[in-house]
C-alpha cells in the first residue's frame, strides 16, 4: 500500500534538509561549465544565484513553493545547422534531494521552464527543461522544414538535458544524483516514452502520463470530428453534443454500483445516440431545440473513431463522458490543424479548417508512412529499459478529449504481450485510468495527484509498486486502480469517497 500523500511529501522534506546540510556545493554556481554532448557545440551558457524564485499559476508535478536556485542557462548547436537550443538546470542551492528530474512539455513546446522547474526543486530535486531550439510559442511555421530541429523535438534535446543537467547536479553538489527521474504530461508523456525507448539508461523512473505516443496517428483522428461535422448538413450545435453525451453518462453510471456521475469503465458502455433522439435540449441562448436522427448519428461516428470510406477503423475516438468541444467545434484543435498543414502540406498560409473524409484517410496514411517512424514513439520494446531497472508508470483520463485513452491501453497490451503477460510487464511499466479525467487534468471527475512522483519514487527506491494511486478534487476522491482492475461501489459510504470504493 501507498502511504498517504501528504505523509510522502512530509519525509522527502525531512530527507531534503538532512541532504541540503551533508552536501557541499564543490564549485561555485558562477564558475559552472558543461562538456557540450556529443555532436552539440557551446554557444554560451550563464550561471546565477537567484533567491526568492517562485511560480503562480497551477502546476502539475508538486507545489511551487519559493526557492533559491543556481540558474544554469545553456545554449548549444549542432554542426552547421544554426539552431540555438536552451537549456535550463535549476540547481537547488540548498535542501537537494540526491535526486535529479527531468520536465517535459506540451503540444509543440518541448518545455515549460518555470511551471514544472520550480515545484521540482520545491520538492528538493535539481531539475531540467529544454526548448529544443523551437522556443516555447508552438510556432511550427518557423521549424517544420528543419531536420535538425525536428531530430530536437522529438528525442535530442530530451537526452542532452538529461545529460547536462546530471553534469552539472555533479559539478556543483559534488556527487552524482544518487537518481533520476523523467515528469512530463501529453507531450511529456511521449518525451518520457522517447526516453525510455530511445534512451534507456537516463533515467531510474519515468512518469509518462497521457502519453502522446501515437503522434502520427493521434493528430489525424483529432481532426475527425470535424469531419464528421462538415458531412450531410449545417454542424451539429455544441449544446446538443453536450446533451447526448450526458445521456451517455447517465446511462451508464450505475455500471460501477454508484450514482456518482462517471463512468468507471467506458468500455462497458453500450450507449447509443439514438436513444435520445427527440430529447429536447436548451442551449446557451436560451433557445429550445430537439436532437435530431443526424445529430444521433454524428455524436456516434465521432464516438467510434475515425474510419475511412469503407468503414475500415483507423484510430480510436471520444470514450462517453467526454466533452467533444476542442474537436466537434471549428477552428478544431490547433496542434491537428498545424500538423495538416505544416507538416504534411508544408504549406503554413493554407487554410485547413475544412477537410473531407477522403482526402483526411489520404493524409493519415500519409502521416504513417512519412513521421511513424520518428514521431510515432509507440515501440513496445522496452527490454532495454527494463534490463536496467527502469521503471515506467503512466495516469490517463477515460475522459480525456485530445489524446485517446484507447491508444494507451493498445500500447500497454503490445508491451504485454512482447514481454510475455501481464505479471512480467506489472515487474517494470504499469498504468492507471482515471474515470471523469480530462486531458492531463480537469473533467468532472478526481483530479490528479499533487505529485505524481511520489508514487514513482516509492517503487524506484523502496520497491513498493503501486496497486492503487490518489486522485482527488471536484469534491471526490479515489484510489485508481491498476489497469486492468477498474472501481466499483462498495456497496456503503460516500460515493465521493475513495473509501468506499474497491478494485475489482
Amino acid at each position: 500500500m501507498l502511504r498517504p500523500l501528504g505523509i510522502c511529501l512530509a519525509l522527502g522534506s525531512l530527507a531534503q534538509n538532512c541532504l541540503g546540510s551533508c552536501v557541499p556545493h564543490t564549485t561555485p554556481c558562477s564558475s559552472l561549465t558543461v562538456t557540450p554532448p556529443d555532436g552539440a557545440s557551446l554557444i554560451n551558457i550563464t550561471a546565477t544565484e537567484r533567491y526568492n524564485v517562485t511560480y503562480v499559476g497551477q502546476t502539475f508535478n508538486g507545489v511551487a513553493g519559493i526557492v533559491d536556485i543556481c540558474d544554469v542557462e545553456v545554449y548549444l548547436t549542432h554542426g552547421d545547422a544554426g539552431d540555438e537550443v536552451r537549456f535550463a538546470i535549476y540547481l537547488p542551492l540548498t535542501g537537494w534531494n540526491g535526486r535529479f528530474q527531468g520536465t517535459g512539455g506540451g503540444g509543440f513546446a518541448a518545455g515549460q521552464f518555470d511551471i514544472e522547474l520550480v515545484p521540482a526543486v520545491t520538492g528538493g530535486y535539481s531539475a531540467g527543461a529544454t526548448d529544443a531550439g523551437v522556443g516555447q510559442a508552438g510556432n511550427t511555421d518557423l521549424w517544420y522544414n528543419s531536420t535538425q530541429l525536428i531530430e530536437n523535438f522529438v528525442h535530442l534535446s530530451l537526452h542532452e538535458m538529461t545529460v547536462l543537467g546530471k553534469e552539472l547536479s555533479e559539478k556543483f553538489y559534488g556527487r552524482k544524483p544518487d537518481y533520476s527521474y523523467w515528469f512530463g504530461c501529453s507531450t511529456g508523456g511521449r518525451q518520457g516514452m522517447s526516453e525510455a525507448q530511445r534512451y534507456p539508461e537516463d533515467y531510474d523512473g519515468i512518469f509518462a502520463g497521457a502519453p502522446a505516443i501515437n503522434w502520427d496517428k493521434i493528430t489525424m483522428a483529432d481532426y475527425w470530428p470535424l469531419t464528421v461535422q462538415s458531412q450531410g448538413g449545417d454542424p451539429v450545435p455544441l449544446c446538443k453534443l453536450g446533451a447526448i453525451g450526458n445521456a451517455s453518462v447517465d446511462a451508464c453510471d450505475l455500471l460501477d454500483g454508484a450514482a456518482d456521475g462517471l463512468i468507471s469503465n467506458p468500455l462497458k458502455c453500450e450507449f447509443d445516440a439514438k436513444s435520445v433522439v427527440g430529447l429536447e435540449v436548451r442551449c446557451d441562448d436560451n433557445t429550445t431545440t430537439t436532437i435530431t436522427e443526424r445529430d444521433a448519428t454524428v455524436w456516434n461516428r465521432i464516438r467510434d473513431g475515425f474510419k475511412d470510406e469503407e468503414g475500415n477503423f483507423l484510430w480510436y475516438g471520444l470514450e462517453p463522458g467526454t466533452n467533444y468541444y476542442n474537436q466537434a467545434v471549428q477552428p478544431g484543435f490547433l496542434v491537428s490543424l498545424q500538423w495538416i498543414r505544416d507538416f504534411l502540406l508544408r504549406d503554413p498560409s493554407l487554410d485547413v479548417s475544412h477537410i473531407e473524409q477522403g482526402e483526411l484517410v489520404d493524409l493519415f496514411h500519409q502521416s504513417v508512412s512519412e513521421f511513424g517512424e520518428l514521431w510515432g514513439t509507440d515501440n513496445p520494446d522496452l527490454s532495454a529499459y527494463h534490463a536496467r531497472g527502469g521503471k515506467l508508470l503512466t495516469w490517463h483520463g477515460w475522459a480525456d478529449d485530445l489524446i485517446s485513452p484507447l491508444g494507451t491501453l493498445d500500447y500497454w497490451k503490445r508491451v504485454v504481450d512482447l514481454a510475455g503477460g501481464e505479471e512480467e510487464t506489472d515487474e517494470f511499466y504499469r498504468v492507471f485510468m482515471a474515470p471523469g479525467l480530462g486531458h492531463c487534468g480537469m473533467g468532472p471527475g478526481p483530479q490528479i495527484p499533487v505529485d505524481s512522483l511520489v508514487p514513482l519514487v516509492e517503487w524506484v527506491e523502496k520497491g513498493n509498486a503501486p496497486e492503487t494511486i490518489l486522485f482527488s478534487g471536484n469534491g471526490q476522491s479515489r484510489n485508481i486502480c491498476k489497469f486492468p482492475k477498474e472501481l466499483e461501489y462498495s456497496g456503503s459510504g460516500n460515493v465521493s469517497s475513495a473509501a468506499s470504493w474497491k478494485c475489482i
